[in-house]
């Protein structure tokens, strides 16, 4: 009884110092890097939400724009997680850091739910808290949990769902199902990849309650989703156009959508694309630096955790499941993610954490590598990825870079000098009147702002408008070059003023 007592305390000491360097990192990267456009195009409509009561995207350029009356009413994302970001604001008041804390909470509800899968899936609470070690320390879900996107909110909630079933299933079948479905419809209603919980759930359900399964299971089932859809179907009827515009330009952009049309062209994309330029393959963003290239071994450990279970036959035999649903998650996404978005991989990489923990396990029981070289193999791989965000937190490109853009535009920029910059300049100038964010610049509007505002967002759309849109392609370093001059640069940032 003592030694179980000591194991457990040491357990909790363990998970207590995992989850501690968690919240340091996630929450010292939320104040340290710089925000991106898409925070500041889901900011806008919560802040307007927040302050004025209506869900409105007021940043975006809406002359000329598909984008049908998103000034009043943002249909483009589904609604739950501006309504989290909202609320997020109205107690913390409005910032960056009030955004982005929202998805460092999340990310730990991330961390205890793939607790709870591992250690009911595999009965072993030294997998299930190394698991929980690896998710931690983890680059990704660091990351993801430091940046105010819906991604993080969507898989915390699919996987908590998971979780739910797991936990209950065998106490009360009833209510695993509806906790599970009900966080899993609110996935779907906080970003469409809630389908991979989906998917994964309907999976494990049917792998390990067939036989009980009722009618009143599904009935119960349906529920939340009865709820939840009917809520959106009143908010969408509101303004059903505005919807349709939105909602249809959102999910046709940029070829989102093409992985459907051409599955197998999506699956190569996913290592050719993905996996590349989110594992150190592809140049740094801007204003980082550093031997970003180190990230790659980040996947070869994944790699590992996944091929040792795959063909080591006692742990392929034990956590089929686990696989199985792995690769639901890996097919499903590569099909509905078109555009290749490194964000979306929170959603699969802790299956791939929680099979490297297993085999990790499984090598130190069966004693096939040497203890202390395991451990040394062990150490070196959280402190590459922690080590990497406290890189990136040294390198604090909010206050280095993004923070004297934003002093430039104050000191400079007249009350009626329109601003055309990124979205994200909204957290910078509290989304001033003057400020416009046309990912086309005025290709459409001939409008001439006094400033424009350049960085490797901007550089990324145009280097993509080569394939989907030529005409623009063409069009920017043009406008850039024969009208406006540069009159503020630093490592990430170039402002034009009109000549």
């Amino acid at each position: 009884m003592q030694n179980f007592n000591s194991k457990n305390r040491l357990h909790s000491i363990v998970a207590v110092i995992a989850v501690s360097i968690f919240f340091a990192l996630t929450i010292a990267s939320s104040l340290t890097h710089r925000p991106q456009i898409d925070e500041g195009m889901f900011a806008s409509p919560a802040y307007n939400l927040a302050s004025e009561g209506y869900l409105g995207t007021t940043v975006l350029e809406t002359e000329k724009s598909p984008l049908t009356r998103i000034e009043q009413r943002t249909y483009w994302v589904m609604p739950l997680y501006l309504l989290n970001t909202a609320a997020s604001f109205k107690i913390l008041g409005f910032s960056l850091f009030s955004m982005r804390f929202v998805n460092v909470l999340w990310g730990f509800g991330l961390l205890l739910a793939w607790y709870f899968i591992i250690l009911k899936l595999t009965d072993n609470k030294n997998t299930a808290i190394l698991c929980l070690i690896l998710l931690a320390c983890d680059y990704t879900v660091l990351d993801t949990s430091a940046a105010g996107r819906m991604d993080m909110m969507s898989a915390s909630l699919g996987f908590i769902g998971i979780a739910a079933f797991l936990l209950l299933r065998e106490r009360n079948l009833t209510l695993a199902v509806l906790l599970s479905q009900t966080f899993v419809a609110a996935s779907g209603l906080t970003h469409p990849n809630g389908v991979l919980a989906f998917s994964g759930l309907a999976f494990l359900t049917f792998y390990f309650e067939f036989a009980r399964l009722r009618l009143v299971h599904l009935a119960v089932a349906l529920i939340p989703y009865l709820i939840g859809g009917t809520a959106f179907g009143i908010w969408v009827l509101q303004d059903y156009t505005a919807f349709k515009d939105q909602f249809i330009d959102n999910a046709l952009m940029s070829g989102r959508m093409k992985g459907v049309s051409s599955p197998w062209s999506s699956f190569i994309r996913e290592f050719t694309e993905k996996y590349p330029h989110a594992f150190g393959l592809a140049a740094n963003s801007g204003g980082h630096s550093g031997p970003i290239y180190l990230k790659s071994l980040i996947l070869l450990g994944y790699v590992v955790g996944v091929f040792g279970v795959l063909f080591t036959k006692s742990l392929r035999r034990n956590y089929l499941a686990l696989l199985i649903t792995a690769a639901i998650y890996f097919v499903v996404m590569a099909l509905i993610d078109g555009q290749k978005q490194t964000p979306y991989l929170i959603h699969i990489v802790p299956f791939y954490t929680a099979l490297l923990a297993i085999y990790i396990i499984w090598l130190w029981e069966k004693r096939i590598i040497p203890v202390p070289i395991l451990a040394a193999g062990l150490c070196f791989f959280l402190a590459l990825q922690t080590g990497g965000m406290a890189l990136r937190i040294k390198q604090n490109t909010y206050g280095n870079f993004y923070q004297p853009t934003v002093d430039y535009l104050k000191i400079n920029a007249r009350e009626n000098d329109v601003i055309m910059a990124s979205a994200d300049f909204g957290f910078g100038l509290n989304f001033p009147d003057n400020l416009l964010s046309d990912g086309r610049f005025a290709y459409y509007t001939h409008k001439r702002p006094r400033y424009i505002v350049y960085d490797d967002q901007v550089k990324t759309s145009w280097e993509e408008s080569k394939i989907f849109f030529p005409e623009f392609y063409d069009y920017l370093p043009r406008l850039l070059q024969e009208e406006y001059k540069i009159v503020y640069e630093n490592a990430a940032f170039k402002i034009y003023e009109k000549r």
